[in-house]
């Protein structure tokens, strides 16, 4: 059965992330124009990671904001664990380059069409705790982190790309993530826009053995020590975004990550591949 689990343990990464980018007067990006949908936004509050919405901008607008609700289902791919659901408030703000997102906030330092690269910062919301599950029971808290790094965009027609690194930048796992994706997409009637997204994503040693590796001291006869290597998994994602009028957006994002060998092989694991989803309602102002 799926688990509401308090909100105080991710509120923590949220408004470090939040504190930081409205301290530099941050904001969400969004570019929003419908030539463009091919382009992909990376997970937030409302996509973790969202993608290009259909919905246009007034490029004479300096600052911009919308705000809203939505929910996370943050998968839990460890044996007996069931998957997270957590509410969540939506924010996004935009000031000139900067951008915030709900989780995730940065800075464009190049947006000149059909190009856009970022530097940003974002919640990572992998964990685990020993009271997930029975077999996890003496297993040492994994705990969620926040990452930084960078992405560049390329949205040309029919098939955009996306190419990203982030890094963890509280020393939880101290690791890395590289992806690149493949995104093609089509305008709903101008209402909006639905995105289709697959390609690899590299998970460094470092990640991989925080987060799905055993300590030989929290090994037992049928949890065995696992030192969990770097690892290449694929992500394939579908993404919707629909515009009631001028003031309100729908987002839906469900993500597929199968694992590669590295994650498969450990003893914590008991699934190939993992699900996530994630939705917001938002009201612009």
């Amino acid at each position: 059965m799926i688990q509401i689990h308090r909100l105080r343990r991710y509120f923590i990464p949220l408004t470090i992330l939040y504190s930081f980018f409205l301290a530099s007067t941050v904001n969400g990006q969004e570019n929003d124009r419908e030539s463009s949908h091919t382009k992909q936004q990376t997970p937030s509050a409302e996509s973790a990671q969202a993608e290009q919405s259909g919905e246009p901008v007034d490029g004479n607008e300096e600052f911009t904001w919308s705000l809203g609700a939505g929910v996370i289902v943050s998968p839990r791919p460890y044996v007996g664990a069931d998957a997270r659901v957590i509410p969540i408030p939506s924010l996004e703000i935009r000031y000139r380059n900067w951008f915030f997102q709900g989780i995730r906030g940065g800075y464009s330092f190049i947006d000149s069409e059909p190009f856009t690269a970022n530097f940003f910062a974002q919640a990572q919301f992998r964990g685990l705790d020993s009271e997930d599950s029975p077999f996890l029971e003496g297993m040492e808290t994994r705990s969620r982190s926040m990452d930084a790094g960078g992405e560049f965009l390329c949205s040309t027609r029919p098939v955009g790309f996306r190419a990203s690194f982030i890094s963890d930048i509280l020393n939880r796992s101290n690791g890395q993530e590289l992806a690149l994706l493949a995104i093609t997409g089509a305008p709903l009637g101008g209402r909006g826009v639905i995105l289709f997204g697959i390609g690899p994503k590299f998970l460094s040693q470092n990640r991989t053995d925080y987060y799905y590796g055993v300590r030989l001291s929290e090994s037992t006869l049928t949890r065995p020590a696992y030192s969990a290597p770097a690892t290449w998994n694929l992500e394939i994602n579908i993404t919707g975004i629909v515009n009631f009028g001028s003031k309100w957006r729908l987002f839906a994002m469900m993500d597929r990550e199968s694992f590669g060998s590295g994650i498969e092989d450990s003893p914590l694991i008991d699934q190939t591949s993992s699900y996530s989803f994630i939705s917001s309602l938002n009201y612009r102002f």
